[in-house]
């Protein structure tokens, strides 16, 4: 459904080099599924995301879904694109002086929904598939950050998107919120068939939520695999950074610091200055 091909991004900035944020990235994503793209801060993980919906226009290549390529549309033309390629960002960009339903409401308006009629059944609509319709009438300030990420969500869906594109979800949220818009996000998946990108740098996301892996460094997409092979207690990835980001997590070697310090104190022992 979604296939970029051979795309890369560089900027420009004063009089500095030119910094290639996405660098010859070619990925082909299945309709349906739910695509996983994990690195570390500064791979070009996000800018390959905002690729796919132009918000952030490749240098070169081609963005092509469902047939069409992006980066040949008119201006008009891909306006009316990016209504079928929803997105969802870290920050939730909830309009602080609108309530709820009036913030999802806004995408249907930017989409040319001109009836208000018809907008207040969307509205309902996505506010119920994300079991928020209670919180219709209250503002942002009231809501906790998972609440805010699920009418983000609701947002998302209000223009019934055929792609959904997630810019670090959950990075905001506690792990037990977390789950809960991951769960979210799969039942989208399955109950609406909405082909997810999902970018991240935690891997216990890539694991509960995705069905493919691509791993990026350097603006490069440097190892793919499925994400059921995760499971697998042999699986091993071939690159550094795909084995760093399987395994356990963060690890301090406190001992080898506590050799140092003992080591400075008997110097200075030595010395006569203790």
């Amino acid at each position: 459904m979604i296939s970029l091909r051979n795309l890369s991004t560089t900027f420009t900035t004063g009089g500095n080099d030119p910094v290639t944020a996405v660098d010859d990235v070619s990925l082909e994503i299945d309709r349906g599924s739910i695509q996983g793209i994990i690195g570390f801060s500064g791979a070009g993980k996000s800018t390959l995301l905002r690729n796919i919906n132009l918000l952030e226009r490749p240098t070169s290549g081609e963005v092509i879904i469902d047939g069409v390529d992006l980066m040949e549309l008119s201006d008009e033309e891909l306006r009316q694109a990016r209504h079928q390629i929803g997105m969802i960002f870290q920050g939730f960009n909830l309009v602080n002086n609108l309530t709820v339903a009036q913030n999802v409401e806004l995408s249907l308006k930017f989409a040319g929904v001109a009836k208000a009629h018809d907008r207040r059944v969307r509205v309902a609509e996505a506010l119920e598939i994300i079991d928020i319709s209670d919180k219709a009438t209250v503002y942002p300030a009231k809501l906790s950050g998972g609440q805010q990420q699920r009418v983000a969500i609701a947002r998302a869906l209000a223009t019934r998107p055929r792609v959904l594109l997630c810019d670090e979800p959950t990075s905001a949220l506690d792990p037990f919120t977390t789950a809960t818009v991951l769960q979210y996000l799969a039942d989208i998946n399955r109950e609406l068939g909405i082909t997810v990108v999902v970018v991240t740098h935690e891997m216990e996301v890539i694991k509960a939520l995705t069905d493919h892996v691509a791993v990026m460094e350097s603006g490069r997409i440097v190892e793919r695999f499925a994400a059921k092979r995760l499971q697998d207690k042999t699986f091993e990835p071939t690159t550094a950074i795909g084995r760093y980001l399987v395994s356990d997590g963060i690890h301090v070697d406190r001992r080898q610091q506590h050799d140092v310090d003992e080591a400075s104190t008997a110097e200075l022992a030595v010395g006569g200055r203790v």
